[in-house]
């Protein structure tokens, strides 16, 4: 299945998902099995990216990292042609803005950026179980960011939608996969 067909279906998918009790419980399932890993433990700061609706939602990890005391940077997509992104310091008293995509991000020009995270949590729409490969959105910030700046750790939280056993979509060279999935019963180490 090419790349394009596969967003649009899962798009819809968990559009239609995310109206369920399931979803629901499989966020809290994923924040608990994260919070609860060494993934957070060993990490200070970490890059997180305002969820939408349909994805897993980062508000209750986002609360529960400040809670604990970590750095918490959201990403924030550049306004550039190379589909670039940072990450931006954020506390709970940050104003933030929808970006051309819908995402809410840091609406201060001089907040500071921190792009050499210890964690970052990856978006997504598909997760490869096998080769843990993602499919996105399609604008490939992510897969530059990461292949820009590889010391960071990287973790995806996967509810039941999300998760195929192998990618059904192309895998490109450019495809950057994530180290760590977070499934709602078990953790698999890239």
């Amino acid at each position: 299945m090419d790349k394009k067909d596969l967003r649009k279906k899962q798009i819809k998918l968990l559009a239609e998902y995310a109206k369920s009790a399931k979803k629901d419980e499989e966020d809290q399932l994923l924040l608990e099995q994260l919070m609860g890993s060494d993934l957070i433990k060993n990490s200070r700061s970490i890059g997180v990216t305002a969820s939408l609706p349909s994805e897993v939602d980062t508000s209750r990890l986002i609360a529960r990292l400040w809670d604990q005391g970590k750095d918490v940077y959201l990403a924030r997509a550049n306004n550039d042609h190379e589909h670039t992104q940072d990450f931006v310091y954020y506390t709970y008293m940050t104003k933030l803005k929808k970006s051309r995509f819908g995402v809410k991000e840091v609406d201060d020009a001089t907040a500071p950026i921190n792009n050499e995270l210890d964690l970052i949590v990856v978006p997504g729409l598909a997760f490869a179980l096998d080769s843990h490969q993602r499919l996105n959105f399609g604008g490939g910030y992510y897969d530059r960011f990461l292949a820009k700046h590889p010391a960071s750790q990287t973790v995806a939280l996967v509810n039941s939608k999300m998760s195929f056993q192998t990618a059904v979509w192309p895998v490109e060279k450019t495809d950057v996969p994530v180290q760590t999935i977070i499934l709602p019963d078990q953790i698999l180490r890239g």
